[in-house]
């Protein structure tokens, strides 16, 4: 199959919520070929197309806002998030590439792209499209009035916003544009099938996944925890948990176990977490190797306070065979149960006990570790869900 594949990041690092993107993108270019469209967010990414190059026939980055007086304009007749990742030159290169090749299916990552396909939809009523909707957007965005981190004036600003984006996301939905959608996890799927009009798309669950390292757990008696995460201005849930642990739960930590260490890793990490290093606390941003990260602890933790849909820094832990200590945000949208596969501690006392508790009887959780991974291998691994998608491709574009 020929596929035309837009992105509101591009893939690679995959952090965050890049993750399910790349991964998606390698599973399917193991039998098609794919032509990807990306927003840069600097000029360093836009130049940086070496690791897509590897999975896709054509890659073609574009840079976010290049003029941000004509985005401010556009934003008055669409949410900010579409219009500063509206551009028109991927709307010609991308009529282009479907007229000059046979474009079997256009796939969207996140409603915040849809406006470069709807002109191409119209002069191609046959093109099949299809989205992957990462989480119900316009509720995570109004979950962000909850973000203490974050200055009050933004938060107004985001829960404003919401409901535009909520506007435009109904509207997108109804308008027979796709046909099909696709979701990380079984509760988005059914708030979907009964809370919005998704016109005629077939609505099917694609999990979000992760690699199978098949590492061996090591260091038992390690006094280290450990935080993996995209760590720039965007990742604003991550920065407001990690702030939230080293504030009031780490100290609480070192009362009881003074050697424990604290690991924050994560792509460009803002000078207010650069600023927590210490002797107990060590910063390691833009890391290049998954496998050496994960070897430094055997506790993973996930302090989330806000944000949702199915995290996949959650998934590689247990992938790595970690032990996770989280919050009810950090499993949201799994299977991954409390006590049978992790621990879940939703305030400040909880948590640091619970990290004591594992820093100093490591042993006791090796069960919960090794149902976590077993639950991993038979519904998150990667190759079966490229497998799943890939043939949900095939049978949309047939039109089964």
């Amino acid at each position: 199959m020929n596929i035309a594949w837009l992105t509101p990041e591009v893939p690679f690092p995959p952090i965050g919520g890049r993750n399910g993107v790349y991964n998606r993108i390698v599973q399917l270019s193991k039998k098609n070929n794919i032509f990807l469209f990306s927003i840069a967010y600097n000029s360093e990414e836009k130049n940086n197309t070496t690791e897509m190059e590897r999975y896709c026939t054509e890659v073609h980055f574009y840079d976010r806002s290049t003029n941000k007086v004509l985005t401010l304009f556009k934003s008055l007749f669409m949410p900010y998030s579409v219009a500063s990742r509206y551009r028109q030159d991927i709307v010609n290169e991308l009529n282009q590439l479907v007229e000059e090749k046979k474009i079997d299916i256009v796939i969207v990552d996140f409603p915040n792209m849809v406006k470069n396909v709807v002109a191409i939809k119209r002069s191609n009523p046959t093109l099949v499209i299809t989205i992957n909707q990462h989480n119900v957007e316009y509720i995570r965005m109004r979950d962000m009035k909850h973000v203490k981190s974050i200055s009050g004036i933004k938060r107004l600003a985001y829960y404003l916003e919401s409901f535009r984006l909520e506007r435009y996301e109904r509207k997108i939905y109804k308008s027979n544009i796709f046909s099909g959608i696709t979701f990380f996890s079984e509760e988005d799927y059914k708030f979907f099938e009964k809370k919005i009009n998704t016109g005629n798309a077939i609505l099917k669950t694609i999990p979000l996944g992760a690699n199978d390292y098949n590492q061996e757990i090591s260091g038992l008696n390690s006094k280290t925890l450990l935080f993996v995460g995209r760590l720039d201005y965007i990742a604003i849930p991550n920065i407001e948990a990690i702030i939230w642990f080293v504030k009031n739960v780490f100290p609480k930590v070192l009362q009881i176990v003074p050697d424990a260490k604290l690991i924050i890793a994560g792509s460009n990490p803002e000078e207010k977490i650069l600023n927590m290093a210490n002797s107990n606390i060590t910063i390691i941003p833009n890391f290049s190797s998954m496998k050496e990260l994960y070897a430094l602890a055997n506790i993973v933790i996930l302090p989330l306070l806000s944000g949702g849909g199915v995290k996949g820094k959650l998934l590689e832990a247990v992938a790595f065979r970690k032990h996770i200590i989280t919050t009810d945000h950090g499993v949201e949208g799994t299977a991954f149960q409390n006590q049978k596969h992790l621990s879940l501690c939703n305030d400040s006392d909880t948590f640091a006990e619970k990290c004591i508790d594992i820093l100093i009887n490591p042993e006791k959780y090796r069960e919960q570790e090794f149902q976590a991974y077993q639950l991993f291998k038979e519904k998150y691994d990667w190759n079966s869900i490229g497998k799943d998608y890939n043939d949900f491709i095939k049978k949309l574009i047939s039109g089964e």
